[in-house]
């Protein structure tokens, strides 16, 4: 099984600016899960040091990250079935090829941080003259009312890049071709060239 070793310090960095949608897992609750985006913040060598994100007051996960703070972030970036007909061999067994990253830390609420962490959010998937929350007007302002933000110090990062199976060169490069210029395929390339380093 190939992976892209955690020590490609951009890696789970460039996996979450992609995909910021993420399962946010409390430990003391885990039936409490929910889909929200999160930013990385920081980067120490060896991936971001900090999350930044928000949750709506209603949702039991924030009473419970108040009382119990530690949590699992999933994602899941970049992926594809890999059926043997792309390879063209019968003997070669199917896969899945993706992306992923489990990062763990402390979660600490902070509603000073509510309206930074939707501009933050907001910037990064709109882009530096996108979208803003300013052109919501009053409207604004109620929202936020019902969104609490947090920062997360991560204290585990688990990063899982499964990018092929052991094939064979010629192989690869037909699951490759197959995969052209998507996500999944640029993904492939970065780890052919950590192979090659």
């Amino acid at each position: 099984m190939s992976a892209i070793s955690s020590a490609d310090d951009g890696a789970v960095r460039g996996l979450l600016d992609q995909m910021p949608l993420c399962w946010i897992v409390p430990h003391a609750s885990p039936a409490a899960a929910l889909l929200m985006p999160v930013v990385a913040e920081g980067n120490d060598g060896e991936g971001p040091t900090t999350l930044l994100g928000h949750l709506p007051l209603r949702v039991p996960a924030v009473e419970i990250l108040v009382r119990e703070p530690l949590a699992s972030f999933l994602f899941l970036g970049p992926n594809a079935y890999v059926p043997p007909g792309i390879v063209g061999r019968d003997d070669w067994a199917p896969t899945w090829n993706f992306a992923s990253a489990r990062l763990t830390g402390t979660v600490e609420m902070d509603a000073d941080l509510t309206e930074r962490s939707v501009a933050i959010l907001t910037r990064l998937m709109e882009g530096e003259d996108g979208w803003t929350m300013g052109r919501m007007g009053p409207r604004a302002d109620l929202l936020l009312t019902k969104i609490i933000g947090f920062r997360v110090k991560i204290m585990e990062s688990v990063p899982y890049f499964k990018l092929g199976q052991d094939e064979r060169p010629s192989d690869y490069a037909r699951i490759r071709r197959h995969f052209a210029n998507g996500a999944l395929g640029r993904w492939m390339d970065r780890l052919v060239k950590r192979k090659s380093e």
